[in-house]
């Protein structure tokens, strides 16, 4: 049944991703995209140069065929390590066809999205705890994510699930630098959201601590040995430079404050 909706579907489906009511149950089709232009990447990849911080290399997304092998495989490899991910219920070269991660009584949301919503501190607090924690167990069963921003995962009950694995940064780095990475999209991706909510942005803080002290403690210290390299950036007035450039100045103050901290003796 899986296999005749995907390519039943496929040819009639206009964007990348879209989800879909089967036989009760939601189902999302994700179909091969373009591959991102080189220069896209080029910013970055000299900016970790610059700075000499291998975890912020980019890893290319090779697009097509390629992409969906590459999630196809990750997600197969990352259940099988026992990390919460989408269930594969068909596939294709050009396609994935992936069980929604929520039911239907208890649809799943984005951890930022979660985020966002909360009102009290308690709420704020329990969701960036499972947040923190839950990357902290990926990392314990010596595995890495793709892209561990906020939008990536989701939050079911009281459970974690970790979407898009079109590339592979072990390809490309260290297995440490993978974990060190996880870190830095999770962090600058919370920052750069709620960089307008006080209270949001003071718990933060305090979960980061808290969680980057409870991770393994070759991650945290090569983690700690990139902030340094990072408040380099601090010289430059983001904050001129409109909404995002204030985003990235507040990433980095706080960023600049977590090193003091984790440092401290």
């Amino acid at each position: 049944m899986y296999e005749f909706f995907l390519l039943d579907t496929l040819p009639q489906q206009q964007t990348n991703i879209a989800s879909y009511t089967l036989d009760g149950r939601k189902v999302w089709l994700k179909k091969a995209a373009k591959r991102n232009s080189r220069l896209t990447y080029l910013p970055l990849t000299l900016l970790a140069k610059w700075l000499r911080v291998d975890a912020l290399k980019p890893v290319h997304n090779l697009g097509g065929k390629q992409s969906i092998a590459q999630e196809a495989a990750r997600i197969k490899a990352l259940s099988s390590a026992g990390v919460a991910v989408p269930t594969i219920l068909a596939e294709a070269p050009e396609a994935l066809l992936l069980a929604d991660a929520g039911s239907e009584n208890q649809p799943s949301q984005t951890l930022l999205d979660k985020l966002l919503t909360a009102q009290q501190v308690e709420e704020i607090d329990h969701y960036l705890m499972l947040g923190t924690q839950a990357l902290n167990d990926v990392h314990a069963r010596q595995c890495y994510l793709s892209e561990a921003f906020a939008r990536n995962i989701l939050v079911n009950q009281e459970e974690v699930v970790f979407i898009d694995f079109e590339t592979d940064p072990g390809e490309r780095h260290e297995l440490i630098d993978c974990m060190v990475r996880d870190w830095h999209c999770f962090i600058f991706s919370l920052y750069g959201k709620l960089s307008k909510r006080d209270t949001h942005r003071e718990r933060l803080a305090f979960a980061l601590l808290n969680g980057l002290r409870q991770a393994q403690p070759a991650v945290r210290e090569r983690f700690l040995t990139t902030l340094p390299r990072l408040a380099r950036l601090n010289r430059f007035p983001f904050q001129r430079f409109g909404s995002d450039g204030k985003k990235i100045a507040i990433t980095l103050q706080a960023l600049s404050l977590l090193n003091q901290q984790l440092s401290a003796k």
